[in-house]
């Protein structure tokens, strides 16, 4: 193999980890804690596909979308930047990745595990990611 064969695959290499750190959301989450109207067994599965993600929770199979930062801000007000706050909407709800501790000020939440997701104001669950 040519040196420029090799450097282009240590440069492909190089960027499909930083795909992947960058992906925080893609992954399988079980509600953590109480999980109030969710099912105790209630599974999500996420992966990484075009510009978002396809999620299947209860059999369902839904796309997300990231949410610009605005977006985010909107939603969360007080959440600071260093907290790493990345959220991806579908019609059904909204998944987030966050700081594990990060409080939710005007939503009375508080993120333990990292990963929540948000049906409404109201309506927000921990989640636990399991693989």
């Amino acid at each position: 193999m040519s040196r420029r064969a090799r450097w282009a695959v240590l440069v492909l290499g190089l960027c499909t980890l930083a795909a992947q750190a960058a992906d925080g959301l893609s992954g399988t989450y079980r509600p953590a804690g109480d999980a109030g109207s969710l099912p105790a067994d209630a599974q999500l599965t996420v992966r990484a596909e075009g510009r978002g993600w396809l999620a299947m929770f209860q059999g369902e199979g839904l796309a997300l979308l990231p949410l610009a930062g605005f977006d985010q801000a909107g939603l969360f007000p007080g959440v600071p930047a260093e907290a790493g706050l990345q959220c991806a909407s579908s019609p059904a709800f909204l998944l987030c990745r966050v700081a594990p501790g990060t409080a939710l000020p005007d939503k009375g939440f508080t993120s333990q595990t990292g990963w929540f997701m948000a049906f409404s104001d109201r309506q927000i669950f921990d989640m636990e990611r399991v693989d």
